[in-house]
């Protein structure tokens, strides 16, 4: 560069100094305004090249004032990357029929969230999305260096990168989110809640005092007591084949047949028959965040992390608490908990691909696209907190996806007046101490079987929900929803998934 300048003319030189001044500072030193800092480190876009609209889809409730904000990032990317962006919110109880339409039809498509919970491996052996390694290393190779291998060694299926997972906690406990006015209120001991049956006496009191209130809520989609399993899905957990987390055994068991799973499916049950779990929880397609965010709900199951309750607070718009019942795990699961995908449908991949850098990189957008407008839907309290702006109530934002965990870097997002400053600490503290699964970095390719997948995926919709929410007796269900599995190839991908972890654990010496 030296020699370069020296040979030219004062003006030049000059000009080439603004630039470099321009580009010396990251975008995640600071929150830089939405036009006048980025003209020198804007993209200069081709001059005959149009405006490629890139469209993010994700799970979550539609916000009343998306267009606002998408107008801001507007303003932002077409001098940055010369692209607009379309942000499209799915409710939740649709986001499985709309992802599996658009899939199906080939319906053009650009970023799109996926997760191992959400039939991440089922997605990719249909080729619904793009090998994103070449992707990456040319438009967004700083996320190579900004993630933890593990999230990328974890998220691979058959040594190939789908989705760029979100910069997160890499552990994962699972427990339980509460009311803490209703803790209060009935002087409630949460202290010695150790197991999931320890809730009982809870629920039992929620149940007699407060009528209008659901003492543990419960969906078609959601776990619930189930998540208490102490189970590795080896990738997708929408594929049968499981093994402990924390246990040294490599066999695949079918869950199904196992002891421990009939033993949580009793437990919820009993809970169901006591009316602690509402009663349409197998057919309910409501998010439990929503129902809390009513006031309808006391305790829900959730994967949790440092923090979690004070995250969610900001959207429900009252006080939680949180209920440890595992400890720190880490699995492939859990790294690819939550990421971002490449429609093999999109038109602008390359674009794409440069947007998800940017949720990663970025602190202006990640946190424009996570909290909406400075002034309008958040103030500061600091360089890293804020607050509601004044005059909104929290229950009725017109801007608070809540989707921060799925969309690019949480260690870029602001915090609010209600978290630990130290939240970010607490993470890679949390991290360092999760237990690795024997299973971790296996992510199973679904290929082989995926015939076998698509008739067991057709007979869990008939049981699965009405098992794990307690709505049906589980020892007659069981075994008829075995039968079924079995009928429909489940022991074939049971070992076809041995068979590859075996080769995987051969081929890393575990």
């Amino acid at each position: 560069m030296k020699k370069k300048i020296s040979s030219i003319g004062l003006i030049s030189f000059v000009a080439l100094g603004l630039v470099a001044a321009g580009c010396g500072k990251t975008s995640t030193d600071s929150t830089p305004a939405p036009a006048a800092s980025t003209a020198a480190t804007a993209e200069a876009p081709k001059a005959k090249e149009p405006t490629a609209e890139i469209q993010l889809m994700f799970p979550g409730t539609p916000q009343k004032d998306v267009a606002l904000v998408e107008a801001e990032a507007n303003k932002y990317l077409k001098d940055k990357l010369n692209v607009t962006l379309k942000i499209n919110a799915v409710d939740w109880g649709q986001w499985d029929n709309k992802l599996n339409l658009m899939i199906a039809s080939g319906e053009p498509s650009d970023i799109v969230f996926t997760a191992a919970w959400q039939r991440y491996a089922i997605n990719v052996a249909k080729g619904a999305f793009l090998d994103l390694g070449p992707l990456i290393d040319k438009n967004a190779p700083e996320l190579r260096k900004e993630l933890d291998p593990a999230f990328f060694e974890g998220s691979k299926i058959n040594g190939k990168n789908y989705g760029v997972p979100t910069n997160k906690e890499l552990a994962a406990t699972r427990g339980v989110v509460y009311r803490q006015d209703l803790v209060d209120k009935y002087q409630l001991d949460v202290s010695k809640v150790k197991t999931w049956a320890d809730l009982e006496p809870l629920l039992k009191v929620i149940k007699e005092k407060e009528p209008a209130i659901t003492p543990f809520f419960m969906t078609s989609t959601s776990n619930g007591v189930f998540d208490g399993l102490d189970w590795d899905y080896l990738g997708d957990g929408a594929i049968p084949g499981v093994i402990s987390k924390t246990d040294k055994s490599t066999k695949v068991l079918n869950q199904l047949e196992t002891p421990q799973y009939l033993e949580i499916m009793k437990l919820t049950r009993s809970w169901f028959k006591a009316g602690y779990i509402n009663k349409d929880a197998a057919t309910s397609t409501v998010t439990v965040a929503d129902q809390a965010k009513a006031g309808k709900v006391f305790m829900w199951a959730e994967g949790l992390k440092p923090g979690k309750a004070a995250e969610m607070e900001g959207y429900v718009g009252y006080k939680l608490g949180q209920i440890d019942l595992t400890v720190p795990t880490i699995t492939t699961g859990d790294a690819s908990g939550a990421m971002l995908a490449i429609s093999k449908s999109s038109k602008n991949p390359d674009k794409a691909m440069k947007v998800i850098g940017l949720l990663h990189s970025d602190k202006y957008l990640n946190n424009l696209i996570n909290f909406g407008i400075e002034g309008k839907h958040y103030v500061k309290k600091s360089d890293n907190m804020i607050d509601v702006a004044p005059g909104i109530d929290p229950k009725n934002h017109p801007y608070n996806p809540g989707a921060q965990w799925e969309l690019g870097n949480q260690f870029l997002n602001y915090l609010m007046s209600n978290e630990n400053p130290k939240k970010w600490d607490l993470f890679k503290e949390f991290n360092s101490k999760g237990v690795k699964s024997p299973g971790l970095g296996f992510s199973f390719d679904a290929e082989p079987v995926k015939t076998e997948i698509a008739a067991v995926t057709n007979v869990s919709k008939q049981y699965e929900a009405a098992i794990r929410t307690g709505s049906v007796d589980p020892e007659e269900k069981i075994a008829e929803y075995l039968a079924k599995q079995k009928a429909a190839g489940v022991d074939k991908i049971i070992a076809e998934k041995q068979k590859q972890f075996d080769a995987f654990l051969a081929a890393n010496k575990k």
